[in-house]
This record gives structure tokens, C-alpha cells and sequence, in this order.
């Protein structure tokens, strides 16, 4: 049996990819990238486990990011916010492919944790469109996105709109787009995690924990995730709840999990019990939640 069939046996949820991609493409694809992560995980030393352990971890926060800008920018199409809209649906389309490349095999976590603009499009064209698990569509869209995020961010459009191609660059249009594409980024990154997790548990569930000895390697990876500097570096934010979970997804996990058993049940009912309710009026951070929920039943 070949890894996405058992998958699809064992869990189910993925026929919307394999209809979209085609089930001999899908399947070679699924194949080498199982194959490339059981390489990895062969004899894997202490410290493949807590990077990989990471990846799925920022992973899991780029895709309910991405999740928090959809649903922000759906709230701002509905009330005619059109600089904002096209702020927040670029950034829900950038931290949806940021989660894809978070979780491929061959790619360290260091080179994509804080991926720029420029090379997000360089690995999504490499490692998903070349393979044709993306066609060149999402690259379009992520292109007009970032235009249309840039010319609102530092020109003011006297009427409100830029007209030049204005049918193109309708904010409707392009929120409809980016609507169709997110549950597809977002089932690509929970499937790859699964083959990690599904090749972790076949070569390396017996890795010990030896943080002793590798305490100081293992303290800056950690500290160099979360800590945020100023331009001028004087300051250092360091968000304490995402110290925390951060934390727990290195003690109390022994190996990488799907990242759909983490985000509903541990991720999300943090960002919701940790987010201002304020007054209760405008947007409704329990979006998030319903709004992952609807795009697949795998969440």
C-alpha cells in the first residue's frame, strides 16, 4: 500500500487534493517526499528531533496566522476597508505557503522560519509548482496580492481604488481566489505532516531526550524563534505564551505530530482564551477556529 493510500485509509479527508492533482502525480509526489523524510529520520540524532519537532510547531502557528488574516480580511471586504483587505489576504495566502515549506523534509527550519517575500516564490515554485502539486495560479495570485498590498501601503488612491486593470485587482474577485486556494494549502501542509509523522514512528520513536548535553545548541535554536529585535537593537520582545507553548511542544511531545491534531484542540483555544475580547463588537477571534473547521474535516 503506498503511503497517501494508507493515509486516506487510516484518516481520510484528502480526496480534494488528489481530485485536484490527479492520483499518479499525487502519488509519485507523496512516495519521494515519504522516502525523503524517512532518510532524514534514519538514526536521527537529538537534534533532528527537536528541529523537526519545531517545524511542525511554527507550522501549526503559520497556517492559524494565515487563518486570522483570512478571516480579518473577510470582515474588511465586508466593510469596504479595500487597503486593509488586500494587507490581510496577501499575508493569509504568504503564511499559508510558509506553512507548506515549514514542513518539507529538505529544507532546514533556520532558512524558512522568517522566509522573505522574494524567496517564498522561489520555494513554491521548486518544491510544489515544477511538481505540479501547484499550478502557476497561486503563484499569480500570491504576485498580485503583494502588488496590490504595496501600492495601498504607500500610495493613497484619491478614489479609493486603483483604476488601471481595475477588473483584474477587484477585491471581491481576488478575495473569491484566494478563498478557492486556502483549504488546498492547508490540507498540502497537514498531509506532509503526516508522512513525517508516519516516517518518524518508523525510524526514529526511540531517540533519547539528551537536552543535557546539547543544552546550549538546543537554548538558542529555541530563543532565535521567538525573540523579535528592533532595527536599532535595542529591543527584544518575546511573546510569554509562545514561549510557553513552544516549550511544550518539546517536553510533553516525543515526536513531530500531524498538525492537525495540534491546532483546533491546543493552538486555537489558545489564541482564543489569550486574545482581548474588548467589547464584543466588530471581529470575532473565534473565526479562526469555525473558519479551519470549515475548510476541511480533517480539523
Amino acid at each position: 500500500m503506498g503511503i497517501f493510500k494508507r493515509l486516506q485509509s487510516e484518516y481520510g479527508g484528502f480526496e480534494q487534493i488528489e481530485n485536484l492533482i490527479g492520483s499518479s502525480i499525487l502519488h509519485k509526489y507523496t512516495e519521494s517526499i515519504y522516502q525523503q523524510y524517512c532518510k532524514k529520520y534514519t538514526d536521527a540524532t537529538y537534534m533532528i528531533s527537536v528541529e523537526s519537532r519545531l517545524k511542525h510547531y511554527h507550522a501549526s502557528k503559520k497556517m492559524i496566522l494565515s487563518a486570522l488574516f483570512y478571516t480579518q480580511a473577510r470582515y474588511l471586504v465586508d466593510h469596504n476597508a479595500k487597503n486593509l483587505s488586500f494587507y490581510s489576504m496577501y499575508y493569509s495566502l504568504f503564511s499559508a505557503l510558509s506553512s507548506n515549506i515549514l514542513v518539507l523534509p529538505s529544507i532546514d527550519l533556520l532558512k524558512v522560519h522568517s522566509v522573505s517575500h522574494g524567496k517564498l516564490f522561489d520555494y513554491i515554485e521548486n518544491y510544489f509548482v515544477k511538481l505540479n502539486i501547484y499550478n502557476t495560479t497561486i503563484i499569480e495570485l500570491l504576485n498580485e496580492l503583494r502588488l496590490m498590498r504595496e501600492v495601498y501601503s504607500y500610495h493613497l488612491p484619491l478614489g479609493g481604488k486603483f483604476h488601471h486593470n481595475k477588473e483584474v485587482f477587484n477585491v471581491d474577485t481576488m478575495f473569491e481566489r484566494l478563498s478557492d486556494f486556502l483549504p488546498v494549502i492547508y490540507k498540502i501542509s497537514d498531509m506532509l505532516s503526516y508522512f513525517s509523522y508516519y516516517a518518524w514512528e518508523k525510524k526514529s520513536c526511540h531517540v533519547k531526550d539528551l537536552y543535557h548535553q546539547h543544552q546550549t545548541e538546543v537554548n538558542s535554536l529555541f530563543f532565535s524563534l521567538i525573540e523579535h529585535h528592533d532595527h536599532k537593537d535595542k529591543y527584544c520582545l518575546i511573546d510569554d505564551d509562545d514561549h510557553r507553548r513552544q516549550g511544550y511542544f518539546l517536553t510533553k511531545l516525543s515526536s513531530p505530530c500531524p498538525l492537525s491534531w495540534t491546532i483546533t484542540e491546543k493552538l486555537c483555544e489558545d489564541l482564543e482564551c489569550g486574545w482581548d475580547e474588548g467589547s464584543g463588537v466588530g471581529y470575532d477571534i473565534n473565526e479562526v477556529a469555525q473558519y479551519l473547521a470549515s475548510t476541511t474535516n480533517a480539523f
